[in-house]
């Protein structure tokens, strides 16, 4: 193979002189593009490619996984001896930098501390590509050399190639859509960039230029040189310069499943190549049977294999599977030898704990090395047969979700990024995927039990929010000061609801044009129909023309106590008026609704904070309290700047027949209006059990979800979670700050430990009396720089 076309005696001839570039370009198979989506390659073959997202098969459906790894498999069996197919996994350093936060604040500063962790990380981006190859039918081929056709015949035969060959990827393509395949093409520069990877180790979008160049001649730009079982790759300069080495596979796993090869995403420099070229059906038919028979006539006691054989005939047999050859490699670069042996060494142990042997090629690196290459089959030195569901299984399209890109964030950049489980990063938004500037649903359903992160976690998004332009207003309702430290450290103003303690709240002075007095009259109504005594017609129709009278009145006249004389009026033996006595001034909650002025309440600043514990438990006055402050909020966000609502303890303050009938709309128009709101909650089952919990749940866009042991099935079973996401969400977590993030079809597991961020995370989670609180930091806006 290769030791033939590069050995001594191959040197012998060459002509001095010719250097290394070249020499590796003679080992390529790419010679010339047809059109900007097929390429030609050595000996007649023709390739066109696919990059493919993939699912994430850790938190994806187990029917889907088995879905996705049986169309492949199925595509596959289904293609013919002359359809080859390459599946190549590159692992390169991720970009995980962010539009950054400016200035010198609290917001900054977590930014920076953030940035800098994710980027000593060493995270990293998976590309999976696709690629088909149709190679020349032997007969058509010696024909056409025999009989010398003429250039339109092999014009035409070539155009019946690439037919073939678009009718395949078309096909495979359609089959695979779960994965959400792209067609790649040479201009976009990411087809070559891939496939230059797997000789340099470094990825960059590589495109044809407008001259004529040979393919093979354009991607070999370095000089490749193999030494016993390593290999150097020499770029322009020491720091693109890189140490190789080539595993394969000598014994494979004696099961397999989809994703049986997923140990291999480690986090270092590599490129996981899958290759199968299908043989005939007789010939693998011949081979199944003569093994099945010499097992049997030898009294083989695998019973057990010798039945999969007999299966795997008939399989074979009726095409729902077919055999071929495969060859699977793992190719790890390093920057320095010492690095090269420690990454060498984990993908030794990842091969392991597959369940098959690999090796370190030395005299077969050279073939291994150029095997990776489409078309190159003849290099391949340990190509064993498999089965077409085995090489589904092996080439499993597995990812972890790396969130939204700028271009499909609906405010223009990701919130923050985290890792993965997976080592990936992942982009978080709240919102669905959208163009920069659609209003997609961005309302967010946090969960997690005491202690477990929920409060520093959303401490840390409004921080990270920052960076989005416009800056979004941050309107929080908070229990137990929990978020005080967080909302004054981002400079936001922060007030606690107290019994008793005039709001100096004036609705009938805030309410003045036609919307106003049309929510004043619905909100009336429900606040004096809270004891479950409802409204007369006749008692509707006066508080309809009341409020509406109000709104002409002199301002003067526009308080609680005018509107509560103007009852009297009504001939319903002073039920309305009895009934508000309890808002009006000497009433029980006078001191709510008792302005006399201009309503003070406004949203000025970019962050504002409520603390509702001491009216949390009481239903009437939390519930007239949040609706009215609501009613401010929408017409705050008229202006549709980006604005987040926070919510803790969610369940509990929309616990009311109030919200259970209008939080629909409410939400519909909170999304409309630019504002995403994320509410908290410690118990899936306080969400799903409250009035207003199924509202709330066919709003949510978006979970974030933390593990505890103490969840069971019943428990989370109102999310509709898979298999996977349940299983980790009733695992104790072991100590880590791991959570599901959920946003559509898409979730993914991530770490969201945040101890890189120091003594700022004090100023995310510290509460009121934290020993760790400066003296007098109320008062000292910069506070958290003392911490």
């Amino acid at each position: 193979m290769l030791d033939v076309q590069r050995g001594h005696g191959r040197k012998a001839v060459e002509p001095k002189g010719v250097s290394g570039e070249h020499m590796l370009a003679r080992h390529l198979p790419y010679v010339v593009p047809i059109g900007d989506d097929v390429v030609i390659l050595r000996d007649g073959d023709i390739m066109a490619a696919f990059m493919v997202d993939g699912i994430e098969a850790l938190t994806a459906e187990l029917a889907a996984v088995a879905d996705l790894a049986e169309a492949l498999g199925g595509v596959i069996a289904q293609a013919g001896p002359d359809v080859a197919f390459y599946v190549h996994r590159l692992s390169n350093p991720a970009s995980v930098a962010m539009p950054p936060i400016d200035g010198d604040g609290f917001a900054a500063a977590v930014d920076r501390a953030w940035q800098a962790d994710l980027q000593s990380m060493g995270l990293r981006s998976r590309r999976i590509m696709v690629t088909v190859v149709v190679r020349p039918m032997t007969l058509t081929s010696l024909w056409a050399r025999i009989s010398g056709g003429s250039k339109r015949d092999l014009l035409a035969m070539r155009e019946r190639r690439i037919a073939r060959l678009n009718e395949v990827v078309g096909h495979m393509m359609g089959a695979l859509s779960a994965a959400s395949p792209r067609r790649l093409y040479l201009a976009e520069g990411e087809w070559l960039g891939v496939l230059q990877a797997c000789v340099s180790g470094i990825y960059r979008p590589l495109a044809p230029g407008a001259e004529f160049r040979p393919l093979a001649d354009l991607m070999a730009a370095s000089r490749v040189d193999f030494r016993d079982d390593t290999f150097v790759v020499f770029g322009n300069d020491a720091d693109e310069t890189r140490f190789g080495a080539v595993f394969t596979y000598k014994k494979y796993p004696t099961e397999t499943h989809a994703g049986v090869f997923d140990r291999l995403d480690l986090p270092h420099d590599t490129v996981v190549t899958h290759s199968f070229t299908p043989i005939e059906q007789f010939e693998a038919l011949a081979r199944v049977q003569r093994t099945a028979r010499q097992m049997r006539a030898a009294d083989d006691a695998a019973r057990s294999l010798e039945a999969q054989l007999v299966d795997a005939a008939d399989d074979l047999a009726s095409g729902r599977i077919s055999f071929g050859l495969h060859q699977a490699s793992i190719t790890v670069f390093a920057r320095a030898e010492a690095e090269l042996d420690e990454s060498a060494s984990r993908v030794r142990s990842a091969g392991q704990r597959t369940g098959g042997v690999v090796v370190r090629e030395d005299i077969g690196a050279r073939s291994a090395f150029f095997a990776q290459h489409p078309g190159n089959h003849s290099y391949r030195a340990r190509a064993a047969m498999i089965s077409s569901a085995n090489f589904a299984d092996f080439a499993a399209l597995h990812a972890n979700g790396e969130g939204l890109k700028p271009d499909r964030t609906p405010w223009g950049a990701p919130i923050t990024t985290f890792r993965t489980l997976g080592h990936e990063p992942h982009r978080f938004s709240f919102h669905l995927a959208g163009r920069p500037g659609e209003r997609t649903v961005g309302h967010t359903l946090i969960v997690g039990r005491t202690g477990s992160g929920k409060t520093a976690a959303i401490a840390f998004l409004m921080a990270q929010a920052q960076r989005i332009e416009p800056r979004p207003r941050i309107i929080a309702f908070d229990k137990d000061r929990g978020l005080e430290m967080a909302l004054r450290a981002l400079g936001g103003s922060y007030s606690a609801v107290r019994m008793g303690e005039q709001t100096g709240f004036n609705p009938f002075r805030a309410e003045g044009d036609a919307r106003g007095t049309a929510w004043l009259t619905d909100w009336l109504g429900a606040l004096l129909s809270q004891d479950g005594a409802g409204l007369s017609p006749m008692q509707a129709e006066a508080l309809a023309q009341m409020t509406a009278s109000n709104a002409d009145s002199d301002p003067a006249l526009q308080t609680i106590s005018h509107f509560r004389s103007q009852l009297r009026g009504v001939d319903d033996k002073q039920d309305l008026y009895t009934r508000m006595a309890q808002w009006d001034e000497g009433g029980q909650h006078a001191w709510l609704f008792g302005g006399t002025d201009a309503d003070p309440l406004h949203f000025a600043n970019d962050v504002t904070g409520f603390d509702l514990t001491e009216v949390l438990d009481i239903p009437n006055v939390r519930t007239a309290w949040l609706s009215y402050v609501f009613r401010r909020i929408e017409q705050t966000i008229e202006d549709g700047r980006p604005t987040l609502v926070v919510l803790d303890e969610a369940w509990k303050l929309l616990d009311d027949a109030y919200f259970q009938s209008r939080l629909k709309d409410w939400m519909l128009t909170m999304r409309k209006k630019n504002v995403a709101v994320v509410m908290l909650t410690q118990r899936v089952s306080h969400i799903a059990e409250s009035r207003a919990g199924s509202s709330i749940l066919e709003s949510i866009a978006t979970t974030i979800l933390f593990p505890n042991s103490r969840n069971t099935a019943a428990e989370l079973a109102p999310l509709g979670l898979t298999d996977g996401e349940q299983e980790f969400l009733m695992s104790s977590g072991s100590g880590h700050r791991y959570a599901s993030i959920r946003s559509g079809d898409s979730s993914v597991f991530v770490d969201m430990d945040l101890g890189a961020l120091g003594s700022l995370l004090t100023g995310l989670v510290s509460g009121p009396g934290d020993e760790r609180s400066p003296p007098g930091w109320r008062e000292n806006p910069a506070f958290w720089k003392e911490l």
